[in-house]
């Protein structure tokens, strides 16, 4: 007798759900996404996600939330260069995190029903990077290592532009050795005193 298999509920039909959401949205992109799709890629019955998520907006926006990342605080360090490179780390470990579809979220221009996902990648991710750069860049002005017309918020921009780029130039994960020649060769010539 073979054993049918047993019906998830509760927290793991909701991961499974959450996971496929996000497994779709890099494959298929949001304009595409369908909620029968997600359910496809689940394993599981659309009223399963109805019951949860009223809209495919609502159910990205949780898949989000789920795999980024609380702002935590970041180790601070006595040099610029390291302060860089942990915001680096930890702005790449974000976006992996969400294989990536984080930016495909922001890039999304023109989309009003865009808004709610825009606003979860900021709340955890872009907001709280961009206030830790230039409070590091405030630091290194005050220890000598960053020129005082760097601490501003465009030079802490510069950083997650280029890991933005990256990632949609080139779909592989970003590596350490880029995130040093990065800080290495740009952020530290654009801001070094």
């Amino acid at each position: 007798m073979v054993n049918a298999p047993t019906r998830r509920r509760g927290e793991a039909l909701e991961s499974a759900i959450l996971t496929a959401a996000l497994d779709q949205l890099a494959e298929v992109g949001f304009r595409r996404l369908t909620m029968e799709g997600v359910a496809a890629a689940a394993q599981t019955g659309k009223a399963a996600l109805y019951r949860r998520w009223s809209s495919k907006e609502e159910l990205i926006a949780d898949a989000l939330q789920h795999v980024l990342p609380v702002p935590a605080d970041l180790p601070v360090h006595d040099n610029i260069r390291d302060d860089l490179m942990e915001l680096m780390r930890s702005y790449r470990d974000a976006v992996n995190a969400t294989r990536g579809t984080a930016f495909q979220v922001l890039k999304e221009d023109g989309d009003q029903s865009m808004e709610l996902m825009r606003d979860v990648v900021r709340q955890r991710v872009t907001t709280p990077l961009k206030e830790r750069l230039l409070a590091a860049l405030e630091r290194g002005v005050e220890r000598g290592d960053v020129r005082p017309s760097a601490a501003v918020p465009l030079c802490a921009e510069i950083g997650p532009a280029m890991v933005m780029y990256r990632c949609t130039l080139v779909s592989e994960e970003i590596p350490d050795t880029y995130l040093a020649e990065l800080v290495d060769n740009v952020l530290l010539p654009a801001v070094s005193s």
